[in-house]
């Protein structure tokens, strides 16, 4: 089926003769929660009719044209005839009632409450003010009680734009959900029997432009609130599943997997739910492995099309936990991080930006051998972490992603061996390196009584490497920022190119220790290395600061 762009469609309709003599006026067209401005409409005196345009985008329709009228396939997959002519179009194995298609002056134009119709939207017409809405109507409120908390189900008629904003409030304890895009038809909302921390549900029309219908849940204590899931129905509504839980002590779960964006460069797979512990990241050359802890309580939604940077993506539900296994269509990088209240993000990225000509960056892996750097406090239901082995397994990360990159590599050691100082400058200088960096991590003499990322240069020529690997670390990593340090450090001092040495966090501070022991959060620190490099030599667009 061949879809032709929404701007042409006025050129190609043919429709019923209608009276000249009207003049389209410059009116406010609020599709869901997108507002468009200065759109001509019609004020016919049966309803108001619009040109077809842009405005339609907002409602992810597609289109295709005939001589005789148009098609349209809804987000659903719904298709439907209306034909120029026509007072009754079928959808979905219903009779709608329609005004006819239109034509004036050669522009052609849709009666804006009949395809309202047609969609399951409710058409707000304020003549007056000129003012024509498209909103999707709130058609019912369900809940139950699960082990893991409340679970609440609001099914509006069209599919909504945006995931709602989740968030709770205080003096009196309450949770609410705001749907933009949306109004409130009459719904009877469900009582709720032996409730506890619930005890009662609300619903108001929060805005009315943009539109916004705010779901609320009053409790005794406070709660945590979050997405689990949404789903099409057949006859096209949609489906938003909530789940409410108490603050103290929440169990851990997600309720559903969704491809949020496959672009060439880009790709974003959202985890709804509610996940602090046991998430690990394994990449191998073009596959990516997610494991989780616990199962979906809803389908995923993983359909996979197109040419995104994503080929394929399977989901493995066997066993006490669920298996992403991600396919890739180019060499990238992938991480996961928390997405607020939503859950969790993998983010996928191509390393787009290649070196411009040849680069010799030399890896050092701190310590080695007889000399283990830091150690984690002991505990005994964890293994101590000890700094040789983790800068070994973030500067093996670093390699593989400099290579990818374009970058030739040589590392100072590549097992547990000891290799001394003087040693490690000399292979830098003797290869005539672009640029030197030695990965470490930090410790303190009172563990937990520091915490944060900083990185040591010597010389002049090294500032702007410090400069740039610094940012990135902050960006990527979240720590607290404790500077760029001038050190007279031997591998710094001593190498005859730009060098560095990075402590990206403290091994013996709690909250930073437990982010070590994450496989993903070691890859985004060689991440973010890797792109302080590439800026620094000019291969990656400088990262711009929040707000400019």
């Amino acid at each position: 089926m061949k879809y032709l762009p929404l701007a042409i469609l006025p050129l190609v309709f043919s429709f019923l003769g209608w009276s000249n003599s009207q003049t389209p006026e410059p009116s406010r067209l609020i599709v869901l929660s997108e507002t468009f401005v200065d759109i001509h409409i019609l004020w016919h005196q049966d309803e108001p009719l619009s040109q077809l345009g842009d405005w339609l985008k907002a409602l992810k329709i597609r289109f295709e044209l005939s001589d005789n009228g148009i098609w349209f396939e809804t987000p659903n997959k719904v298709s439907c005839f209306w034909a120029k002519d026509s007072t009754k179009v079928d959808v979905g194995g219903q009779t709608v009632d329609v005004n006819p298609l239109q034509q004036q002056e050669g522009s052609f134009w849709v009666p804006i409450v009949s395809l309202a119709r047609l969609l399951g939207l409710k058409a707000i017409v304020n003549a007056e003010k000129r003012t024509v809405k498209l909103v999707s109507s709130l058609q019912s409120v369900e809940a139950k009680r699960t082990e893991l908390g409340w679970l609440v189900t609001l099914t509006f008629s069209y599919p909504l734009p945006n995931f709602p904003k989740t968030g709770t409030l205080h003096q009196p304890e309450r949770a609410y959900a705001d749907f933009a895009g949306a109004a409130i038809e009459q719904v009877n909302l469900p009582e709720l029997k032996d409730a506890t921390p619930l005890t009662g549900l609300r619903l108001g029309q929060f805005t009315d432009e943009p539109p916004v219908v705010r779901f609320v849940a009053d409790a005794s204590e406070p709660v945590l609130i979050r997405v689990a899931g949404k789903e099409l129905t057949e006859e096209g509504s949609e489906r938003w599943h909530l789940l409410i839980q108490p603050e103290t002590k929440p169990k851990q779960w997600f309720g559903q997997i969704f491809l949020k964006e496959n672009e060439a460069m880009k790709a974003v797979i959202l985890i709804l739910g509610r996940l602090e512990s046991g998430i690990a990241l394994k990449q191998v050359g073009k596959s990516v492995t997610v494991s989780l802890p616990e199962k979906p309580i809803f389908n995923h939604h993983l359909a996979i099309s197109g040419d995104g940077i994503i080929e394929s993506v399977s989901v493995d539900t066997e066993g006490v936990g669920t298996r992403l296994t991600i396919s890739l269509r180019e060499p990238a990088t992938a991480h996961w991080q928390f997405e607020g209240n939503e859950g969790i993000a993998v983010l996928i990225e191509a390393l787009s930006n290649r070196a411009k000509q040849f680069r010799l960056i030399v890896v050092d892996a701190g310590h080695g051998g007889k000399d283990p750097g830091a150690m984690s406090p002991p505990s005994q239901d964890k293994p101590r972490l000890v700094e040789k082995e983790l800068t070994l397994d973030i500067a093996f990360r670093l390699k593989r992603l400099l290579e990818q990159a374009g970058y030739k590599v040589l590392m100072t050691r590549t097992d547990d061996t000891y290799v001394p100082l003087p040693t490690r400058v000399t292979i830098a200088n003797s290869v005539q390196a672009h640029a030197f960096v030695s990965v470490h991590l930090n410790s303190y003499p009172y563990p937990g009584g520091q915490w944060g990322t900083e990185v040591y240069y010597w010389t002049p020529q090294s500032y702007p490497l410090a400069e740039s690997v610094y940012r990135h670390l902050l960006a990527l990593l979240g720590r607290k920022g404790n500077g760029i340090r001038q050190r007279k450090l031997y591998v710094t001092r001593n190498t005859i190119m730009p060098s560095v040495l990075v402590e990206s966090c403290y091994l013996n501070h709690p909250e930073e220790e437990e982010l070590l022991r994450s496989e993903e959060f070691r890859e985004r620190i060689a991440l973010a290395i890797c792109r302080g490099l590439m800026e620094f030599f000019g291969d990656l667009k400088e990262l711009k600061p929040k707000g400019e």
